[in-house]
Order: C-alpha cells, then sequence, then structure tokens
C-alpha cells in the first residue's frame, strides 16, 4: 500500500480492483527470537504510532434521528469514541472492547511474549479495504475525513473465530481462552487497512498441527480465509448494495424461468422445430429411455466421454436456433441483466482469474442445461406411466395433443395406444383391482345385504299381522 502522508486519505475512482483483500503473514517464534524481536512488543509499537492508528475521527456515518437512539447507540458501540478519553483508552481491539485500557493492553503483551517462549507461530492478516467501497457502504466520508471504526472492529469480531477454529488442521486453541488476538486501525496508506495478531498461548503437542521439525505449522485454509473475507465484507455492506445484489439475483433468475416456458411452447407449437426434435430423439440412447439427461455437469458434454454427448450436440443446435430467432429479444435482456452483475463482483472481487467463468457465463451455462433437461424430460414422459391428476402436481407447461412432442413419439411409434398395449395383461394374467376399489365394493355389497335383512323382516312382520287378523275375524263371526 502506498503512504498518503495523512490521516484518511483513502484513494477512489480504483474500480478495478478487490473491495475487501485479505494478505496474510507468518513469523516463528525461533524466527522472532534470532532477530531479538518480541511478539508482545507490537502492542506498545502501534498504540504509540499515532501516524498509523489514531481514534480522533472515529465517527459514524449512519444517520440517527432519535437522540435515545443516539445515546444508547454512544454507550453501546462507541459512536463518537475519543483517543484517551480517560487517559487510559487505545485505539487498539480484541474480542472483549473496541479500545483496550492500560491494564488490558499489558495482559495482552505477557500472553503474547508467554505465546513466543512456547515456540507458537505469530499470524498477521490484514483486511485491505477500497476506498470507493468505503463510501459506498457509509464507513467513510472523504470530505470530513470521518472513518466509523468501530463498525469496522465490530465486524472483524465477529469473523475472527472461524479463522481460529477452522484455519488449520484442527481448531488453533485447545480450551476457549487459548488463543490471543488484537487487531488495529491503520488510516496511513491509500487503502484502509485493518490489522489481527493471533497466536496459540499454550505449547503447541498436537502431530497434525506441528511439522517434522516440531515446529507449529504456519497455515491457513484457503477456502477458509476467502469465506472470512466474504462473511466481513458481507456484514459490512450497506443495505442499499445488498438490495441491488439482490435485484439482479431474482431479475435474472425470473428471465430464466420464463425463457425455460416459452422454449416447450415455440418449440411444441413452431413447424420448423419438428425436424430437430427429431435429430436428438434418433441419437438417444436406447438403453436410457425413461432416463434421458444432461447429467450431473455445469453444461453440456459434446465429447465421447458422455454416452448423451451425440444428443447433447444435437441439442446445442436446437437451443442456438432458439435463442437467435424466436428467443432473441428475452435472451439479451438475460444476457444484459447477468453482465450487471459481472460488473458488481468486479468491483467487489477485482479482476477474475485467467481462464475464471464470469458469473453471467455460469448463468448462460445454467440457462442451456435447464433447457435442455425440459426437453429430454418430455421425451421421458413417453415411457413413464401417467398418474392420476389428483395429489400431483401439474407442470407449468402441458403438451398439445398434436404438437411435435407427440408428433415424435408417433413417428418413433410411441403413442397412447401402444401404451395401453404395453399395459395390458397376458392371458394367463388377471389384472389387479387396486384396494381402494376393492373396499368400495366390499362396502357396497355390506349394504345390500343389510337393506335385504331389513326387508325380509319387513315382510315376515306383515304376515304375522295379517293371520292375526284372519284369527279375530273368525272370533268375531262364531260370536254374532
Amino acid at each position: 500500500m502506498a503512504k498518503t502522508g495523512g490521516f484518511a486519505n483513502f484513494a477512489t475512482g480504483e474500480k478495478k480492483t478487490g473491495a475487501v483483500l485479505l494478505p496474510t503473514h507468518f513469523t516463528t517464534a525461533s524466527q522472532a527470537n534470532k532477530e531479538g524481536k518480541q511478539f508482545g512488543n507490537l502492542v506498545r509499537t502501534y498504540a504509540a504510532k499515532s501516524s498509523k492508528v489514531m481514534d480522533e475521527n472515529n465517527q459514524s456515518l449512519m444517520d440517527v434521528t432519535d437522540a435515545e437512539m443516539a445515546l444508547t447507540a454512544n454507550d453501546s458501540f462507541g459512536y463518537s469514541s475519543r483517543f484517551s478519553a480517560t487517559g487510559d483508552e487505545h485505539p487498539l481491539f480484541d474480542e472483549q472492547t473496541l479500545n483496550m485500557t492500560d491494564e488490558q493492553m499489558d495482559r495482552l503483551e505477557d500472553r503474547l511474549n508467554t505465546a513466543q517462549e512456547n515456540g507458537n507461530i505469530l499470524h498477521e492478516m490484514a483486511f485491505s479495504m477500497r476506498g470507493d467501497w468505503l463510501v459506498e457502504n457509509g464507513l467513510y466520508n472523504p470530505e470530513t475525513k470521518q472513518l466509523d471504526q468501530d463498525r469496522l472492529k465490530r465486524a472483524e469480531q465477529h469473523i475472527v473465530q472461524d479463522l481460529f477454529d477452522k484455519g488449520g488442521a484442527q481448531p488453533l486453541g485447545e480450551s476457549p481462552d487459548d488463543v490471543i488476538w488484537f487487531g488495529a486501525v491503520h488510516q496511513d496508506t491509500d487503502h484502509l487497512n485493518m490489522h489481527i495478531w493471533y497466536a496459540k498461548e499454550s505449547k503447541e503437542t498436537r502431530p497434525s498441527m506441528l511439522h517434522k521439525s516440531g515446529e507449529p505449522k504456519g497455515v491457513i485454509d484457503f477456502n477458509v480465509k476467502k469465506q472470512a473475507e466474504s462473511k466481513f465484507r458481507y456484514e459490512l455492506e450497506s443495505d442499499a448494495t445488498k438490495i441491488k445484489r439482490a435485484d439482479v439475483y431474482e431479475a435474472v433468475g425470473n428471465y430464466r424461468s420464463s425463457i425455460k416456458n416459452d422454449t416447450l411452447s415455440k418449440l411444441d407449437e413452431t413447424h420448423r422445430y419438428t425436424a430437430d426434435l427429431q435429430k436428438i430423439f434418433e441419437v438417444l440412447p436406447k438403453d436410457l429411455r425413461g432416463r434421458w439427461k444432461v447429467g450431473n455437469t455445469d453444461s453440456l458434454v459434446t465429447d465421447d466421454s458422455s454416452r448423451m454427448a451425440p444428443a447433447n450436440r444435437q441439442m446445442n443446435q436446437l437451443i442456438d436456433k432458439l435463442l437467435t430467432h424466436e428467443l432473441k429479444d428475452d435472451y439479451q435482456i438475460f444476457q444484459e441483466t447477468a453482465r450487471k452483475m459481472d460488473t458488481m463482483m468486479t468491483e467487489t472481487h477485482g479482476h477474475q482469474h485467467k481462464g475464471q467463468l464470469k458469473w453471467s457465463e455460469a448463468q448462460d451455462n445454467r440457462l442451456r442445461k435447464e433447457l435442455a433437461n425440459g426437453i429430454y424430460r418430455q421425451f421421458n414422459e413417453a415411457f413413464k406411466e401417467k398418474q392420476p391428476e389428483n395429489g400431483v402436481t401439474k407442470q407449468p407447461f402441458q403438451k398439445a395433443k398434436k404438437g411435435n412432442f407427440e408428433k415424435i413419439c408417433h413417428a418413433n411409434g410411441i403413442d397412447n395406444d401402444q401404451q395401453k398395449d404395453m399395459k395390458k395383461p397376458t392371458i394367463h394374467q388377471k389384472p389387479l383391482a387396486p384396494m381402494g376399489k376393492l373396499n368400495r365394493i366390499a362396502k357396497r355389497m355390506t349394504k345390500q345385504s343389510r337393506q335385504e335383512l331389513q326387508q325380509m323382516h319387513r315382510m315376515m312382520q306383515d304376515m304375522d299381522s295379517s293371520r292375526e287378523q284372519r284369527v279375530s275375524d273368525e272370533s268375531l263371526s262364531r260370536h254374532i
């Protein structure tokens, strides 16, 4: 980083570099001993150098309209902490405080020296932040030189534990208090730098954390470092930045869904694509019918390493034809929107490595893969038994009865009648009725039997009452 010769003179107009970078450096105890240095000296060095560390311009740039909120924020978050306000506060920070006292610094110094005596490694990392990014996210005012140091410090407090726990083969500390660390904000370069130093205090004895020489390993997993960098950046981003990125993600997803639905409709309805679909169907692996798909790859495999390669080559030609003609306008909007994310990512991460796909290119591959799988799915359905509509989620696309997908099936000897014939039982097989149907028949028979019994009882009662009537009539005639 270039020296600026002043406080908070951060460079702006650098959209080509990453928003947050995280270089790393290791100092072994043996190396420090050889040079006659002590880990603990760092504490006093950075606390005393006002050219590097200062707190006078520490001011929140967030709008606070409620006076009570402002007072609470000032007490809890150090909205305008003053350097050495009580004579014993310093801008250095750790997991417990944003401004360390003399007593805390003495304790830190002793523990760092103990770590060196135990032969451990001092890790140094620097979060380097571009001036434009600080301004965009409400962390720095280039006019007043105000810098929201407390917000920066808190973000670092939130991510350091992941570095300690996941950076090596095992967690760096063997207990919750076995790692010592502290940080400082430097403002004398063209990029803002936030340094952290950390070390294991107790002597390292675990084989996985030691070299063959017996010296502790000075390594940190690259992916863990990138994740910490990403988490740190996300914590500091403004709501406006997050919303802007989310809007692009949502728009690209909506365009992709729209293109997928329109593609199937165009293919099914437009006569010019019948021959293209037929070519694809003819080269599909016959033994995989009903299970055709692109596979677990980011794009369509077109070399002979895949059995789907012949179909994928034909599929690519068909997709190119569609996106060049019927879906040209929608596809162009999709690409333009995806490129907005490319610009945002360049501003955040800097230029990509050679050979690395841009985000828009990855989205284009995803679109083509999902289009291909959607077409293969229509061919697969010809070999699958149709399910009843009740209880089954309907697909957004429904094939036309005389559309191209049905034409392809008929042209290749696959239709509904054939499917019915395939499902008919042989002479020696009897179709099994579904259990639900059997239950309904049984209930109906039970109900009929009950009704017949009731009817028989009524007939018997009628007969008895008729007989009684005749006996009474005979008795009456005799009496007369």
